[in-house]
């Protein structure tokens, strides 16, 4: 699938490729043609969304290879968007996702039958990857090799962090603030004001898990950036790693009952280039008084993780 985001009354415009996944062996071959071709940058954007997912893969080096086949197809939501009294899109919501995780610890999946390379493709064409300076392509390399091990957020305690913790499961947008939810860690809620206050210069000195965050409109497009990062978490679960002046961007659009997601990470520190993640789609939940929590972590789901070098 792939989604075309048309903001409401606002020029957003974002375009989501579903992959279908192909051979490695083949990365190398000119792409059929008709397929989107990748653009020169991630930088490369229209109305302060992802113009396109490409789920660019790269070589250990750095280098982009050739996107994956994709359809290109619209989704659009027939109900009217919720707005404030200041005319800004009303984010407020319990946002769910299609399919639930079947284990309990965020990012672990159910022993597979297929051959280690298999599982390392399939998972690695998945998304477009950070573009790190080659410098420190042997530590991603190094650290994704011994995830099990060392992934802070395989074992029990530890914040998934931001950007990671992904999506907010709810939001709350009420008296010029916005309360982002996040279930599945220990300190995955976010307060932020609306009342266009300007960043305070200190946040930056803070190390913490999800960031010091300041919010703002830009049209129908609410942007969070956060600063004062510590450098523990992770980006991703394939090694990911950041530093602590690291700057995460996030967007939020909202067109009827969907909910459009993506986050930008800044970090010249280690990486070439910011790196935006692909568009994310949250549907509103039809039942509001439900709240889908996430299951106790248990550190026994770890021996169930697909691992073809570590698990067998």
């Amino acid at each position: 699938m792939a989604y075309t985001i048309r903001s409401s009354g606002a020029a957003a415009v974002a375009l989501l490729a579903a992959v279908v996944s192909v051979p490695v062996g083949s990365a190398a071959q000119q792409a059929p043609q008709g397929t989107p071709q990748v653009p020169p940058s991630n930088a490369q954007r229209t109305g302060n969304l992802p113009l396109r997912d490409v789920r660019t893969s790269y070589s250990p080096a750095g280098k982009r290879v050739s996107p994956q086949d994709g359809l290109v197809m619209q989704q659009r939501s027939s109900r009217p968007t919720p707005r404030d009294a200041d005319g800004h899109p009303d984010l407020s919501g319990n946002w769910v996702v299609n399919f639930p995780n079947p284990i309990g610890t965020p990012g672990l999946r159910r022993r597979g039958a297929f051959e280690p390379d298999q599982a390392v493709m399939q998972r690695g064409a998945q998304w477009n990857k950070p573009l790190y300076k080659p410098e420190y392509w042997e530590k991603v390399r190094s650290l994704d090799f011994s995830k099990a091990d060392v992934d802070p957020n395989y074992g029990c305690g530890k914040p998934s962090g931001v950007p990671r913790q992904n999506v907010p499961s709810r939001i709350v947008q009420k008296d010029g603030q916005i309360w982002l939810f996040n279930n599945v860690t220990d300190s995955g809620l976010r307060i932020l004001p609306l009342d266009g206050r300007p960043r305070d210069p200190q946040d930056e000195q803070f190390s913490t898990w999800n960031g010091m965050g300041h919010a703002r409109w830009e049209g129908d497009v609410l942007v969070v950036e956060s600063v004062g990062f510590n450098d523990q978490s992770w980006l991703g679960w394939e090694g990911y790693f950041h530093s602590d002046k690291m700057k995460v961007t996030e967007r939020f659009l909202r067109e009827g009952d969907l909910l459009f997601y993506t986050f930008t990470v800044d970090d010249p520190e280690v990486l070439m280039e910011p790196w935006t993640s692909y568009t994310y789609v949250r549907r509103l939940n039809p039942n509001p008084s439900r709240i889908d929590e996430a299951a106790p972590c248990d550190e026994r789901d770890i021996d169930l993780l697909v691992d073809p070098f570590l698990r067998g």
